[in-house]
């Protein structure tokens, strides 16, 4: 059993206090690859929220946020430790003899949100559909009590988290990633769908659209089909609305449970996709808005009456917020997450692509190390082929006018800030990453970012 040192929680932090502190229980959702124009609280047209949009009307929601990553392992550990990449170094990247490596882990060295609060004497439990990059392999599993990783649908996550709830006999932290609007795409059709503005579930295999939307979009230089563009949109806007209906369930059964108005919520994506925007399809790939810009809801306990917020905020807040939420006299033991909170600004990477994309014939154009600086409206991507660009995206959200010829000054003060905020480097991850498994290498290759093993290969 784990050592529960922090006994303030049950007991009150002096001696004499009159009454215990009261924690709230803490659940932190990750909807995968949700981009935040497909969310209906963020004003896209078709119904494909209802129940994110639910917790947003009773608490807080944010219109300008960003991922740190256009893919899963980075942000993820952005999320846990409030660090950018540079700095927590789970990332891809290559070794010093140039060999590329898809995936280097957390460090042990790292502290994490479930660390904090399991030491803080909270029963902490992931339940993760991600079982490509949030596992024990990347050191995302660090301050779990329990850690379940593997391929499985939003409804049976939600089962999982609430059987392992009805165990616990004291604040509980439960995190939780839906991997419904991550390809393959959970398909399944909706009750009230016309009602809702969503499609019926099209034919065939997801894998096999994605497929075809990939090779018409990084494999031409020619306007993939609108046809094949709709179709898999339809089929994304569907995995949404699964993931929604999961989290529906979730926050049901905690109001039946008595444990609602207890309980912190965030619903945050890791990254979005593309769909041909840029010249590009799915995600991991490059560091445009597509695939950075998230939704973020968070839900303090109690709270009724929704909020919109316009600061700009990024997911390695999230462990600031939730620490926020902690009764002020045991916030006072807990460590700071940094955040991207005033002078940090708001930092985003990419160090190349996945290994399949790498591997492909269009894998030229992704071996190149991309970073970000958001600032006040402008953003500013610097990367290591010489491709500069700077957007003003208020004016131009879709980055079509690149303005880093246009504006040298603002440009050179926006890569010296950058530059500023990296001086110290990247970070080392605390393990080099091993040889994948055959199993890890099938997940790897179902979700899209490796290539099968090739006795499955045809």
């Amino acid at each position: 059993m784990k050592l529960r040192h922090w006994v303030p929680l049950l007991a009150g932090l002096v001696t004499g206090c009159a009454e215990p502190l009261k924690a709230p229980n803490v659940v932190v959702i990750v909807v995968d690859t949700l981009r935040s124009d497909h969310v209906s609280s963020y004003g896209y047209a078709r119904g494909t929220t209802p129940n994110i949009d639910a917790l947003a009307a009773r608490g807080r929601r944010y219109t300008d946020v960003h991922s740190t990553a256009p893919w899963t392992l980075p942000s993820h550990a952005s999320l846990f430790t409030g660090k950018f990449p540079f700095e927590h170094g789970a990332e891809a990247r290559k070794d010093e003899q140039g060999n590329f490596h898809d995936a280097w882990p957390l460090a042990q060295s790292e502290t994490t949100l479930a660390e904090v609060l399991e030491a803080e004497g909270y029963e902490t439990a992931a339940f993760v559909a991600n079982a490509g990059y949030v596992t024990e392999r990347t050191g995302l599993d660090q301050g779990f009590d329990e850690f379940t990783s593997k391929r499985m649908k939003g409804d049976q996550v939600v089962a999982e988290t609430l059987e392992w709830i009805d165990g616990t006999d004291g604040p509980f932290f439960a995190f939780l990633n839906l991997m419904d609007a991550h390809r393959k795409y959970n398909v399944a059709p909706q009750p009230d769908a016309a009602e809702r503005g969503l499609p019926p579930p099209p034919e065939g295999d997801m894998g096999e659209l994605l497929d075809k939307l990939c090779l018409a979009v990084l494999g031409t230089d020619q306007p993939p089909p609108p046809e094949l563009v709709r179709a898999a949109i339809d089929a994304y806007d569907l995995g949404i609305a699964n993931a929604d209906r999961a989290v529906g369930e979730l926050v049901a059964q905690l109001k039946l449970r008595g444990l609602d108005d207890d309980t912190l919520y965030v619903v945050v994506s890791d990254h979005g996709e593309y769909f041909g925007e840029h010249d590009l399809a799915e995600h991991s790939k490059d560091v445009y808005e597509p695939a950075l810009r998230i939704p973020l809801v968070v839900v303090p306990p109690h709270s009724t009456e929704g909020k919109v917020e316009s600061e700009p905020v990024s997911i390695a807040d999230v462990p600031r917020f939730v620490l926020a939420e902690l009764p002020d006299k045991l916030r006072r033991h807990v460590p700071r997450f940094p955040g991207s909170g005033g002078e940090r600004g708001m930092i985003a990477e990419l160090h190349f692509t996945r290994s399949k994309d790498m591997n492909s014939p269009w894998g030229p154009r992704f071996d190149r190390e991309r970073e970000v600086m958001l600032a006040n409206g402008w953003k500013l991507i610097v990367s290591s082929d010489g491709k500069n660009e700077l957007y003003h995206l208020p004016t131009d959200p879709g980055e079509q006018r690149n303005l880093f010829a246009d504006d040298p000054e603002r440009s050179a003060k926006l890569v010296e800030r950058l530059h500023g905020l990296m001086r110290h480097g990247a970070a080392k991850g605390g393990a080099a990453p091993r040889d994948l498994t055959d199993e890890e290498r099938r997940i790897l290759a179902e979700t899209g970012y490796a290539d099968a093993p090739k006795d499955e290969q045809r």
